[in-house]
């Protein structure tokens, strides 16, 4: 089959760039239409309201972590060496070095762990730093 039969079996874009508008590609890409779907639908808000509580149980600033291990900001600077004023001003930091945070956890007897997650792949366990994980303690199975 030569390239003419080709294009003649097959539907070919023809369309030079002024015959598509400019807005030809724009989409709202904002939640709006999509949170105004789940408000109007019963069942569906309900799902949501259910999946925002899962999550809001599984995320937790540093100083909910530091509390929730009934550990002081006092406690926390002795571990890491620093003033208190500097633990308090660490736990409002949108953004901080991964060894810091992973001091941090270490202080409040926990172990960071950084996993990268790819649709077409299995989780990658990223090392903080040049410092491997610790190994996992062995289960031991009961029969």
């Amino acid at each position: 089959m030569n390239d003419i039969d080709r294009l003649q079996r097959h539907p070919v874009d023809t369309a030079g760039l002024d015959d598509v508008p400019p807005d030809a590609w724009a989409r709202d890409l904002s939640l709006g239409p999509v949170l105004e779907r789940i408000r109007t639908h019963p069942e569906a808000r309900a799902r949501y309201e259910t999946l925002r509580d899962q999550i809001d149980q599984h995320q937790a600033t540093l100083a909910q972590v530091r509390k929730a291990r009934t550990l002081t900001q006092q406690h926390i600077a002795e571990q890491l060496h620093m003033d208190q004023s500097e633990v308090s001003r660490l736990e409002h930091r949108s953004n901080m070095l991964l060894s810091t945070l992973r001091s941090f956890v270490r202080a409040t007897g926990g172990d960071l762990h950084l996993i990268a997650t790819y649709p077409d792949a299995e989780p990658v366990h990223l090392l903080v730093g040049n410092e491997p994980a610790e190994p996992a303690a062995p289960t031991s199975a009961t029969s």
